[in-house]
C-alpha cells in the first residue's frame, strides 16, 4: 500500500510540473481557459450557488430542514427509501445541481442528521447537472433542439436515480452488517448531539455567509484550473474527429459539450455523447464535489464508481431514445 501511495504522489507531482510547463508553452490557451472559467464562475456559479449555500447553511443549523422535509417525506421517503431529513438533499440537489447536492448531504452527515450510508446514497443520486443547465445550456443553447429538453432531463435524472438505487441494492447485500452498525452508531450520535430548539444569531448568519464564500471560491478555483486544462488539450496535437472534444468533456463538461456541439457529427451521436458526459459530471465536477464533502467521511471512490454506472445507464437510455423516438 505504501508503494502505491509513493507512485501516486510521484504521479501527482509530475502532473503538476507538466501542467505548469504546458501553461508556459500555451499562454494563449491558458489565458482563454482562465477567462472562460472566471466568467462562468462570476456570471453563473456565484449568483446561483452563493445564496443557496448561505440559506441552506442556516436551515440546517436551525433545524428548519426537518420541517421542510416533512412536506416531501410522504412521497420521497416512500419512493426512495430515505429518512425524513434525507428528503432535503433530494429537493435541493435536484433543483440546484452540482455541487449543492453534495454540499447539503455532507452538511447533514456532519450535523449527524443522517447516517453515512444514507448520505452515500443521496450523494450518488442528488449531485447531478441542474435542470437549468440541461434544459437551457445543453438542449437550447448548444444543441439548439428545444423540443428534446424534457427528454434529456428525464434521461439524465432517471439514470442517476437508477444507478444510486442499484448501488444501494448491491451495497446492502454485500456489506449489510457493516452498514447496519454504521447506521445505528450515527442514529445514536444524532440523538445525542442535535439541539432541540436552536436559536438564530448573527454569529450563525456570519458563519453561514463566510462558509458560503469559502465554498464558492474553492469551486471557482477548480472551474478555472480545469478550463485551462481543457483549453490546453484543445491546442495539443491533431484533432481526431470527436475524440478530443470528448476528452475535453471528461475534464470539464461545459467546454466539452460546446466542442461536441460544434462538430460535424450526426445529431443523434451528439445527443448520446453529451448525455454520457453530463451524467458522468467531468473531473472538474468531481473535484468540486470533493471540495464540499469536508469531514463527512463520504467516499469519493464510491461516488466515482456510481457515476460510471450512471454514465453507462445514461448511454443505454440515450441510445434507445435516439433510435426509437428522436428522428
Amino acid at each position: 500500500m505504501n508503494l502505491v501511495n509513493k507512485y501516486k504522489h510521484i504521479f501527482i507531482k509530475g502532473f503538476i510540473i507538466l501542467f505548469l510547463f504546458m501553461m508556459v508553452i500555451f499562454p494563449g490557451a491558458s489565458f482563454q481557459g482562465a477567462s472562460t472559467g472566471l466568467l462562468l464562475w462570476f456570471h453563473n456559479v456565484l449568483p446561483n450557488l452563493l445564496p443557496f449555500i448561505i440559506i441552506s447553511n442556516l436551515m440546517i443549523r436551525l433545524n428548519v430542514t426537518r420541517q421542510l422535509s416533512k412536506v416531501f417525506y410522504p412521497v420521497l421517503g416512500r419512493l426512495f427509501g430515505v429518512s425524513c431529513e434525507g428528503c432535503y438533499p433530494i429537493v435541493i440537489g435536484f433543483l440546484s445541481g452540482i455541487p449543492m447536492g453534495a454540499k447539503t448531504t455532507s452538511d447533514l452527515v456532519n450535523e449527524n442528521k443522517i447516517n453515512r450510508n444514507e448520505g452515500q446514497f443521496l450523494l450518488a443520486m442528488c449531485n447531478n447537472a441542474s435542470p437549468m443547465f440541461i434544459i437551457g445550456y445543453i438542449a437550447i443553447t448548444q444543441l439548439k433542439l428545444p423540443h428534446i429538453k424534457y427528454a434529456l432531463f428525464f434521461i439524465l435524472y432517471a439514470s442517476a436515480i437508477v444507478s444510486a438505487l442499484l448501488w444501494r441494492f448491491l451495497n446492502d447485500h454485500l456489506e449489510n452488517k457493516e452498514e447496519t452498525h454504521d447506521k445505528t452508531d450515527n442514529m445514536m450520535l444524532q440523538a445525542q448531539s442535535n439541539p432541540v430548539n436552536p436559536s438564530f444569531s448573527f454569529q450563525l448568519l456570519d458563519n453561514s455567509i463566510m462558509n458560503g464564500f469559502e465554498v464558492v471560491t474553492r469551486i471557482g478555483g477548480y472551474i478555472i484550473l480545469f478550463n485551462i486544462l481543457a483549453q490546453i488539450i484543445k491546442e495539443v496535437g491533431p484533432d481526431f474527429g470527436f475524440l478530443k472534444a470528448f476528452i475535453m468533456g471528461i475534464v470539464e463538461i461545459t467546454t466539452g459539450i460546446n466542442q461536441i456541439s460544434n462538430t460535424q457529427l450526426h445529431t443523434n451521436i451528439k445527443i448520446v455523447l453529451i448525455v454520457v458526459l453530463t451524467s458522468f459530471g467531468g473531473i472538474s465536477g468531481m473535484a468540486q464535489t470533493k471540495s464540499v464533502l469536508g469531514d463527512s467521511g463520504l467516499s469519493m471512490k464510491t461516488y466515482v464508481i456510481v457515476k460510471l454506472m450512471n454514465a453507462a445507464i445514461s448511454l443505454l437510455l440515450a441510445s434507445l431514445y435516439v433510435t426509437l423516438v428522436h428522428s
